[in-house]
C-alpha cells in the first residue's frame, strides 16, 4: 500500500526558511503555524475551529508559549524557551538553537528539541494533532533522550476571536477562567474553549502578552500588531516516550475521542484514499500522486445545515470559504480523479440547491454562511462538473433527480437574461456580462472601488465554457434519455460559428470583446491565459490548427514552470511581482501574476491540440513536474495560490496569496492522471 506522505526538514533546510505548515479537520477548521513555531499571520493559531462548518473561522488557541526547564531545583538549572515568539519593536526572531527536526504529515506535526549537553542532554518530542470530524486539537510531549528531571511549562495564549480580527487588551476585556488540578475553562463572549492535561497541574495566573508581530500582515498594508490572554500555565514533569508522554488538548463543545484512536482513524482513512487511487500507477510514481491525494483531502470539508453527508469545497486556506467557481473547477481533481463520487454529488447537489436566477453563488459568506452572487463562470463551470460527475460515475439516476434540472434551468436563465447584465447574445450566440465597473470573471480582484480586470463585455472563456456546457448537457441527456439534446447542440453551433470569427486574431483569441458605438464589438487585443480554456476543454469551437496556435502563444508568452502569466509581460498593466499592500497585489493578481492552477488546462491543451499523442503525454507532464516539486516547499504538502511572474536568481519568484489553494492542487492531480490514460 502506498505511504501517507510526510515532508521532514532539518539542518539547513529548516534553518534557511520558516516554512508555513497546515492541518485541518473536514470541518473547515485547521491549524496552522510555522516551522519555527513563530506565528506570522494574523490567521496562525493552533487550534482555529469553524463554529459554523465550514465558516466562522475563530482563532481559539493561537500557541503555547513553552519553557523546559533543566536540572529543576539544583546548581545546573536551566530555562530554555522553545517558542520564538516575534514582538513589535524587538529583533526578528530566528529559528530557536534548539530545534533540530521538523516533521509534517497530513496526519500531525511533530519537532524535536534538543537542550543542553553532556549529563543535562535533554531531547524533547512535541507533537500536534487535529481530530478530524471533531473541535478538538492535542500537542504531545515526551522524553526521547536525556534526564528523567526535565520540566516543563505550558502557557495557553488565547485570541478566542474572529479569524480575521486581531486583539488588543486595551479594546477587549471578558475573559473569565474556572480551573481544576489538569483542567481550565475560558469564556469570552459567547465562546467556550476547555484546555486539559492528563498529567502534572494547571497553576492560574491570568496575564496579558503584549505586540505579537506578524510580518505577512504588515506586508500586506494590514493591522499587524496584537495582544493575547493567558489563563495560567500548565507544569508537566516530562516523561519517556515510552511511558506515553504528556498530553495537552484543547476543545469546544464537546471532548474528542482518544488521541491514538483519532489519530489511528485519520491515518487508517487517509491511507484508503491514497491508495484508491495511487495503488494502480507503476510504483515510480505512485509518490507524487501521493502527495497530490493528501494535499486535496484538506479543502472537502461538511457543510452544516444539510444531512450529515454535505459536503463542500474550502477555496483556499487560511481565509478563503467555498467559493462557488473554485468548488466547481476544483471538483474535478479533488473527488472525481479521485473516486469520491458521493462526496461530488453532494457538493454539487450543495451549490444547485442555492442557485437564483441560474446562477450559483460566487461563495457563502465566511461570517454568516449566507450565500453572495457574483459570477458569470461558476454556473457554467458547474455544467461542466456536473456533466464530469455523469461521466465519471455513470450514477444517471443521481444526475437527473440532482442536477439535470439545474443544469437545464442555468441554460435557460443565460439564454433569457439573468442578473448583472448576464445572457446570451441572440445575434451571435456568445456570452455577455457585466459593466466596468463589475467583476464577474475570476479574474475578480476589485478593491477601493476599482476593479483591476472588469473584462466586461464577451470575455472569451465565458462563451468557450458556455459552448462546452451547453454540449456536455446535450451529450448527458442522451445518455439518460432525456430531451432537448438536438435543440441544445444547435445552440452550440451557433456560438462555434461566431467564436471562431469574432474571437480569433489570426494566431490566438481576442481576450474581451467589449462594447463599442451602435452595438459593436471591440476586441481588446491582450494576450491572457483565458483563451486556453477554448483549447482545453473536451467540446473545443476551434479549428485543429486554431487550437494548435493559442497552444503555441500561450507556451511562448504566458508559461511558467509554476504555472501561467495572467498577461504576458510587456503589455500595458503588466505586473511582474505580486508584493507590497494589497492594494498593489490586487492590481498585479490578474495582470501579470502566475496562478498555478492554470497549468492544469494548459497541459489538457496540450494533448488535447495534438490527440493525446505520447509526445503531447510527455509534454504536459514535464510541464507539471515542477509544480509537483514545489509540495515540498513554503507550505510542504501544499500548493499556493500565486507565485510572482518574474524569477530570476538575485530575485526568484515567491509564492503569495494563500499557501494552500483548492484548485492549484485538484488541477494537478487531474491531469497528471489524464496523462497517464
Amino acid at each position: 500500500m502506498t505511504p501517507i506522505p510526510e515532508y521532514t526538514f532539518s539542518g539547513e533546510t529548516l534553518s534557511r526558511e520558516n516554512r508555513e505548515w497546515l492541518l485541518t479537520n473536514g470541518k473547515g477548521g485547521f491549524a496552522m503555524g510555522t516551522a519555527w513555531g513563530t506565528p506570522t499571520r494574523r490567521y496562525h493559531g493552533l487550534f482555529v475551529p469553524s463554529m459554523h462548518p465550514p465558516v466562522q473561522r475563530e482563532v481559539m488557541l493561537q500557541s503555547l508559549a513553552e519553557m523546559v526547564v533543566i536540572a529543576p531545583g539544583t546548581d545546573r538549572e536551566r530555562h530554555i524557551h522553545l517558542t520564538p515568539y516575534a514582538f513589535h519593536g524587538g529583533a526578528a526572531p530566528a529559528m530557536p538553537v534548539s530545534l533540530i527536526r521538523f516533521t509534517r504529515s497530513p496526519i500531525a506535526c511533530s519537532w524535536l528539541y534538543r537542550i543542553g549537553h553532556g549529563s543535562d542532554l535533554v531531547e524533547v518530542d512535541k507533537t500536534l494533532h487535529l481530530h478530524r470530524d471533531s473541535q478538538a486539537v492535542s500537542v504531545s510531549y515526551s522524553l526521547r533522550v536525556g534526564m528523567d528531571i526535565a520540566r516543563l511549562q505550558v502557557r495557553p495564549m488565547l485570541r478566542m476571536q474572529d479569524a480575521h480580527s486581531l486583539l488588543r487588551a486595551s479594546e477587549h476585556a471578558g475573559f473569565r477562567a474556572d480551573s481544576s488540578q489538569r483542567h481550565v475553562k475560558v469564556q469570552r463572549e459567547w465562546r467556550t474553549l476547555d484546555l486539559a492535561c492528563d498529567a502534572g497541574w494547571f497553576e492560574e495566573a491570568a496575564q496579558w502578552w503584549y505586540n505579537f508581530a506578524y510580518e505577512h500582515e504588515r506586508d500586506r498594508g494590514y493591522d499587524w500588531v496584537e495582544d493575547l490572554w493567558s489563563p495560567g500555565a500548565f507544569n508537566l514533569q516530562l516523561r519517556p516516550a515510552a511511558t506515553g508522554g504528556i498530553t495537552i488538548t484543547a476543545w469546544t463543545a464537546s471532548p474528542p475521542a482518544s488521541l491514538s484512536d483519532s489519530r489511528a482513524a485519520a491515518a487508517a482513512r487517509l491511507s484508503a484514499l491514497v491508495a484508491a487511487t495511487a495503488d494502480s500507477a507503476p510504483p515510480s510514481e505512485r509518490g507524487p500522486i501521493a502527495k497530490l491525494v493528501a494535499a486535496s483531502d484538506d479543502f472537502v470539508v461538511h457543510r452544516a445545515g444539510g444531512d450529515a453527508s454535505a459536503r463542500s469545497i474550502i477555496a483556499g486556506y487560511p481565509w478563503f470559504s467555498d467559493w462557488g467557481r473554485d468548488s466547481m473547477i476544483a471538483c474535478g481533481g479533488l473527488l472525481l480523479s479521485t473516486g469520491r463520487f458521493d462526496e461530488a454529488r453532494s457538493v454539487l447537489a450543495t451549490f444547485a440547491s442555492h442557485r437564483r436566477n441560474g446562477l450559483i453563488p460566487n461563495l457563502f459568506n465566511d461570517q454568516t454562511g449566507e450565500a453572495e452572487y457574483n459570477t458569470a463562470d461558476a454556473s457554467l463551470w458547474f455544467l461542466h462538473a456536473a456533466c464530469e460527475y455523469l461521466r465519471a460515475s455513470d450514477d444517471a439516476e443521481g444526475f437527473v433527480s440532482l442536477l439535470k434540472p439545474a443544469c437545464l434551468d442555468i441554460i435557460d436563465a443565460y439564454r433569457e437574461g439573468t442578473e448583472f447584465g448576464i445572457r446570451v447574445d441572440p445575434s451571435d450566440g456568445l456570452v455577455m456580462a457585466g459593466n466596468a465597473t463589475t467583476q464577474l470573471t475570476w479574474m475578480d480582484a476589485k478593491r477601493d472601488g476599482i476593479a483591476f480586470t472588469p473584462r466586461h463585455g464577451k470575455p472569451v472563456e465565458l462563451s468557450a465554457l458556455w459552448h462546452h456546457g451547453v454540449l456536455s448537457v446535450a451529450a448527458a441527456i442522451r445518455q439518460v434519455k432525456g430531451s432537448r439534446a438536438t435543440e441544445l447542440e444547435r445552440l452550440a453551433r451557433k456560438t462555434a460559428d461566431h467564436f471562431r470569427v469574432l474571437f480569433w486574431n489570426g494566431k490566438s483569441l481576442h481576450d474581451v470583446l467589449e462594447p463599442g458605438r451602435n452595438g459593436t464589438w471591440k476586441p481588446v487585443a491582450q494576450t491572457r491565459p483565458n483563451q486556453i480554456f477554448a483549447v482545453s476543454l473536451a467540446n473545443s469551437p476551434l479549428e485543429k490548427s486554431q487550437q494548435k496556435s493559442v497552444v503555441a502563444v500561450a507556451r511562448e508568452q504566458l508559461l511558467t514552470p509554476r504555472g501561467l502569466k495572467t498577461l504576458a509581460a510587456g503589455e500595458p498593466g503588466y505586473k511582474g511581482r505580486y508584493r507590497g499592500p494589497m492594494l498593489e497585489r490586487d492590481a498585479a493578481y490578474h495582470n501579470g501574476t502566475v496562478w498555478p492552477w492554470l497549468l492544469g488546462p494548459y497541459a489538457e491543451a496540450v494533448m488535447r491540440a495534438d490527440g493525446f499523442s505520447s509526445a503531447s503525454r510527455a509534454e504536459a507532464r514535464s510541464v507539471l513536474q515542477p509544480l509537483l516539486n514545489v509540495l515540498g516547499g513554503s507550505c510542504p504538502g501544499q500548493l499556493p495560490e500565486v507565485f510572482d511572474a518574474e524569477d530570476t536568481p538575485a530575485e526568484p519568484a515567491r509564492p503569495g496569496g494563500c499557501p494552500a489553494q483548492a484548485w492549484s492542487v485538484a488541477e494537478a492531480l487531474r491531469v497528471w492522471l489524464m496523462t497517464r490514460t
